[in-house]
Formats: C-alpha cells, structure tokens, sequence
C-alpha cells in the first residue's frame, strides 16, 4: 500500500531571498499563486522572496506572507508535476490519489496547511496571512518584546525559568512560546526578561541562550491585540470543515471541523506553538515519512530530533518536486 505521509509547512526563520524564484520560472502554477498572493496583499510578493534585499524580507509584515506564498507555490507545482491538480482548487490535495494523512505548520505555516486541507480558500489564505503579519507587527510595535533560544536543558526547566522572570514585575513578562523538540525551547517576553533569563539559563544549566532577531515576543499575550483582530477578519470569511485533519499548534491535535479552524487562527498567535507534540501525534497515527513544502529545512531538523526513525524529506526547488508528486500519485510504495 501507499507510505503514510504528512505535510509540513515551514514558519519564520526557514526564509531565504531567492525562494521560490526557479518554481515559478518552472511552473505555471507556482508562478499563478505568487500573483495572487500579491493581488490580494498589495504587496510586492516576487520581488521580496526572489531578489529580497534581506532587510526588507525578514520585516513580519512581508515576511510571513512571503513564507505562505512560497510555500503553498511549491505545493501547486508538485501538484502539477503529478497531473492531479485541480484547477478550481489548487492547493487542495484533498482529492488526489493517494492524500496526505494529515498536515500541520509551525507558527505562519499552519495557514498554508488549512489551505491545502480545504478548510480556506486560496485568496482567503493569502488575505489571512496577510492581516496576521500586519497585526502581529504592529503589535509588536506597541509592544516591544523579543525572542530567546534555550539549547539544552528541558521543558520542565524552561517552565520554571519563565515563572521565575515573569514573577519580576506586574503583568506579563516571560513566556514559553514555542515547544520545538527536545532540548529546543523559545521563551519570549521584554527585553529585559530576556536578558535576566538568560543569565540564570546559564547558571541553571542550559548548554545555550540564544537571543533570535526578531522585534517581537510572538505566541504570547503580547499579541493580543493581533487575536482580536483576526477574530474580527474571520468572523466575515467563509471557513468549511478541513478535509484532511490539520494539527492545531495551539492543543497538539487535530483539528477536523470549521469551528475549530476559526478558533485556531485567533488563538495561536497569543498561545505556545507546540511543535514537538504535534510530530510526536503525527506518529503515532502511523505516519512515517514527512515533506517540508517550502523553503528551508528547519522542520527537517527538528522532525530528526522528535522523531529520529522518521524520513524528512525537503521540497523547495525543481528537483525535488518529484518524490512528492509521487506520493501524491501514490506511486511510491513501502
């Protein structure tokens, strides 16, 4: 029968200036869905992912929209590698052969896997992503904060780190943002937690504290005030039931109905993105090889230390398109 697989949709910190430029020379469908991207944000989507510069391509604003066209232009061109696209839903694989078993997307990247699930529309997806990021900037804005890596160490760890720092001061100062694998944990709060966490990680133990450059202190309550707005936007979008199960970054599990879709997108820029426990139930459903569709190949490192028997397998130029069209066909079997 068909390999078990799952598709995986890369977040922040997987970009690179040039991504996505050979696909859409390539494909004509890849380069249908970088247009539209830029039709619904007004933004100049090829210009930032192919020629950057850099500076302009890491602002959340473009970024993330960047990240979603890139990688649901990959997704449409493995589609028409395999000759099972359908043309009045291009990145859906809902109806191809042999479908995924489940999809899922660090951070940003779960936009394009609802897309790809059925559960949004195209143009809907790109004018999701698109408030997201211009909501979470400017949140950031108002509410300056940042990013720390803590290598080594656990979760246990990194959990009374934050309790400790956040207990400094009135209102939030340190969170748990992102639950990546094991012995990789992101805290973000104010800069100046993030600099009295790091200090006490290195007497506490861990083997690193790494502050990431970024301007924000995504996935905590900082980004209130981007929740509310996206619950505002969906409210008016027309949201179905996915057709592949996604899983959700906030509970680790799959989400299956509309409901659930419209609570995820309000709730998982304010809430931990649980990374590892999402790879650890994908997994257990059986599901033994997994596609990064996009640029990069961080979820491939990370799936390698969740998962080390697991196979993880890049697509993100011409050449590798093809193992997932097959997969896709159903024509690789094992």
């Amino acid at each position: 029968m068909p390999a078990s697989y799952a598709l995986l949709f890369p977040g922040q910190a997987s970009q690179k200036v040039g991504m996505g430029r050979a696909l859409a020379a390539d494909s004509p469908s890849a380069a249908a869905v970088f247009a539209l991207a830029e039709e619904v944000t007004g933004l100049p989507i090829t210009r930032l992912c192919f020629e950057g510069p850099d500076r302009d391509l890491v602002r959340t604003e473009f970024l993330q929209p960047c990240l979603a066209a890139t990688s649901l232009a990959t997704l449409a061109a493995a589609l028409e590698e395999s000759g099972a696209q359908d043309p009045s839903a291009p990145v859906s694989v809902a109806s191809v052969p042999n479908p995924p078993r489940a999809l899922a997307g660090h951070s940003v990247g779960e936009i394009p896997a609802l897309a790809a699930a059925g559960a949004l529309e195209l143009r809907d997806a790109f004018k999701v992503v698109a408030e997201r990021a211009r909501a979470m900037a400017e949140a950031g804005e108002a509410n300056p904060g940042g990013m720390l890596a803590l290598i080594g160490g656990d979760l246990e760890g990194a959990y009374a780190l934050c309790e400790l720092v956040d207990a400094g001061g009135p209102g939030f100062r340190l969170g748990v943002a992102n639950l990546n694998a094991s012995g990789q944990t992101i805290v973000a709060g104010a800069p100046e937690a993030l600099k009295e966490a790091a200090d006490i990680a290195r007497e506490w133990g861990f083997r690193r504290a790494l502050e990431l450059p970024v301007s924000a202190a995504f996935h905590t309550p900082y980004m209130e005030p981007a929740r509310s707005r996206l619950a505002e936007l969906i409210k008016d979008l027309p949201v179905r039931d996915p057709r592949i199960p996604v899983v959700s970054n906030v509970s680790g599990d799959l989400i299956s109905d509309a409901a659930s879709v419209r609570e995820e997108i309000c709730a998982q820029v304010v809430a931990p993105v649980l990374w590892s426990r999402s790879v650890q139930l994908l997994s257990s459903e059986g599901i033994t090889s997994f596609f990064e569709v996009g640029p990069g190949n961080v979820l491939s490192g990370l799936l390698r230390r969740i998962i080390p028997s697991a196979r993880g397998i890049q697509v993100g130029e011409p050449e590798q398109l093809r193992s997932l069209a097959d997969s896709l066909n159903g024509t690789i079997h094992g």
